[in-house]
């Protein structure tokens, strides 16, 4: 039979050809089994840039590299076939897709995801450099120079082997064979894994995030209900300390504005420096509840800045602490792609993890939320207190209010001088009772931010033990 070979007719043929040419045939289907393999993976996620860099350019890299490789097998395969044509026109497309392909290392192409592999089990992908070269060596240096020699385009299988060596042909096919066969026996059977394990690498990430995130969503929205309880908390001290307020001051106007009318020798001649007392002691008074309650509601304000700056922090570093360990994992499990015995157990292990992990993130909202850290009682608490003082001062203030009531400058001689004796010994007594009434506002503020204190300590040690026990878990 008459065979084309690189751009004659060979009489009989040359088996090497149809080496060559099954070769070309099969590094095409494994390419393109190697192409479907790794576009199998889809869109790959990380959230490091190591991992999200070498996943991409796996995806990427791989495909491109052999349907470069396919395209150079099919141009080989059309030389190989080629009966009829220019030579240099032949060979030409060939070679220059060749030399464009050996140009760039394999390891250069694949360098970003090959980091993440352990070396020891990566095929050598050097094999696909070294044959190209072979090729080209044969092309440049003996087939397209000896093809130059032949006086006509049909020539015997003998006169071919006399310019162009049996050898030399058949150690290029060999050559192209065994690249072959180490592509369907390794190669593919290796992207087929790393793939694989790739993909499970993205997604055991995305539960993790996933988990993580539904965790910290459900002590965030616990956090913040606590976060505006204590703005509630806030005005609701507010409003119950200007309840009794009006009333009070009502009182003083009232009593100020009686004894202003006594012009007589007894009541009169006192009535300013009744009236100096007694505006003296309700200022003293207002503004020390004034100040008192700002007191109350910076603490509450603190305590509600520190109580949610604590929570978040130390979720923060949880989370940062959990995604150390998931990151550092996966890395390990990657660099074991080809174990399947270890990632059988990588893949139980990083199950339990995620689920203690997250476990532990939702025992965070027990540190903050319940009977342990309920901020309604104190405030209730300090809010009762202050009430109290409140009712004592305006039942006091209103002896002042009654006792006036009914008097005036016609009243008998005996009631004026009684009221002036009864005044003169209120306020005399009142140096007395004021500053305690006073101390006892400062001492409710002091016990309020006491108790806070209390609750801020309580939470951070409960956290710090659940940051502990999440730590652990990696």
């Amino acid at each position: 039979g008459c065979e084309a070979l690189f751009g004659i007719e060979v009489t009989p043929n040359i088996p090497e050809a149809a080496t060559i040419t099954n070769a070309c045939l099969r590094i095409i289907s494994v390419s393109q089994q190697i192409i479907s393999s790794v576009n199998g993976v889809g869109e790959l996620s990380f959230s490091t840039f190591l991992l999200q860099n070498g996943a991409t350019s796996f995806v990427t890299s791989v495909p491109q590299t052999y349907t470069a490789l396919a395209s150079i097998a099919r141009e080989v395969n059309t030389v190989t076939n080629a009966n009829t044509g220019n030579l240099n026109t032949i060979f030409s497309a060939a070679l220059s897709s060749m030399k464009a392909f050996t140009a760039i290392t394999i390891d250069e192409r694949f360098a970003k995801w090959l980091i993440l592999q352990n070396s020891g089990s990566t095929p050598d992908f050097s094999t696909i450099i070294l044959t190209l070269n072979d090729v080209i060596n044969f092309f440049e240096n003996t087939l397209q120079p000896g093809m130059l020699r032949f006086s006509s385009n049909r020539i015997t299988q003998a006169t071919f082997y006399g310019v162009i060596s049996k050898q030399s042909v058949s150690t290029v096919a060999q050559k192209l064979t065994e690249m072959v066969v180490y592509h369907e026996t390794v190669v593919l059977p290796y992207f087929n894994r790393v793939g694989r394990t790739m993909r499970w690498a993205s997604d055991k990430l995305a539960h993790f995030l996933f988990n993580a995130d539904s965790a910290f969503q459900s002590s965030e929205g616990t956090l913040c209900s606590a976060y505006d309880r204590f703005g509630e908390l806030k005005k609701s001290f507010r409003s119950e300390t200007n309840d009794i307020q009006p009333s009070i001051q009502s009182s003083v106007a009232q009593f100020t504005k009686r004894i202003d009318e006594f012009n007589d020798l007894y009541v009169g001649g006192s009535s300013a420096d009744f009236t100096k007392s007694a505006n003296d002691m309700y200022n003293s008074y207002f503004s020390t509840i004034v100040e008192q309650t700002q007191v109350t509601e910076a603490h509450l304000d603190r305590v509600r800045y520190s109580f949610s700056d604590s929570v978040l922090k130390i979720l923060g570093e949880t989370l940062n602490s959990g995604f150390k360990v998931i990151t550092a994992g996966l890395l390990s499990t990657l660099n074991l792609a080809t174990n399947a015995t270890k990632l059988a157990c990588s893949d139980l292990a990083f199950h339990k993890f995620i689920s203690d992990f997250s476990s532990a993130l939702r025992k965070y909202a027990e540190c903050f939320s319940g009977g342990d850290y309920d901020v309604t009682t104190a405030v209730g608490s300090e809010i009762s207190t202050v009430k109290d003082i409140q009712r004592d001062v305006a039942q006091y203030l209103n002896q002042l209010v009654s006792a006036v009531g009914g008097l005036s400058n016609s009243s008998p001689l005996s009631a004026r001088i009684q009221l002036d004796m009864f005044l003169t010994a209120f306020f005399s007594e009142s140096k007395t009772i004021t500053p305690t009434i006073l101390q006892q506002l400062v001492n409710m503020a002091t016990d309020l931010g006491a108790n806070y204190d209390l609750l801020i300590g309580r939470s951070r040690y409960c956290l710090a033990m659940n940051k502990a026990v999440a730590e652990r878990l990696g």
